[in-house]
Formats: structure tokens, sequence, C-alpha cells
């Protein structure tokens, strides 16, 4: 995946507990998060933006009550069937 650098402005009051490195951390792991919620990006690329191994991001969404298997009713049905 190529790179881009953002500019984002933030109140200072967002940093006077948190370093930017780690705001920022937070932010790319969050908008990851946001994104695959959302559909926009895999797997692979939403753990690859926000820096992790996909099998530690699946965690991090698990811990964070997002599906980390999608599927539609048909999708389960045929899947279910095969398990019979």
């Amino acid at each position: 995946m190529e790179f881009e650098v953002l500019e984002i402005k933030v109140p200072k009051e967002l940093l006077i507990r948190m370093k930017k490195e780690k705001f920022a951390e937070d932010m790319k792991l969050f908008t990851a998060m946001k994104l695959y919620e959302e559909n926009t990006l895999s797997l692979g690329k939403v753990a690859e933006l926000a820096g992790k191994h996909k099998s530690e991001f699946m965690e991090l969404l698990s811990e964070n009550k997002i599906d980390v298997i999608r599927y539609s009713k048909e999708e389960l049905d045929e899947e279910i069937k095969y398990l019979y």
C-alpha cells in the first residue's frame, strides 16, 4: 500500500495528557476500524493502515465489538448446509 502524509489540526487540549505519536497511532487505528466496519477497505488493507498484523487487528476489532467475519443470511445458510 502506498502512503501519503496528511496534516490535521487538533486542539491542544486533546494532547495535554497524550503524546502526539500516541494520538496519531490511535487515530490510525480508530480510522482503520471504522473503515472496516463500513466495509470500505478489506481486512488486509485496514490492518496495514493501522500498522498491525491481520490477526492482531482481528483481535482489536473483536475487542471493540466489530464483527470480524461477515456473512449475509444467504451465505450463512449455505455454510450451515455444509455442516450437516
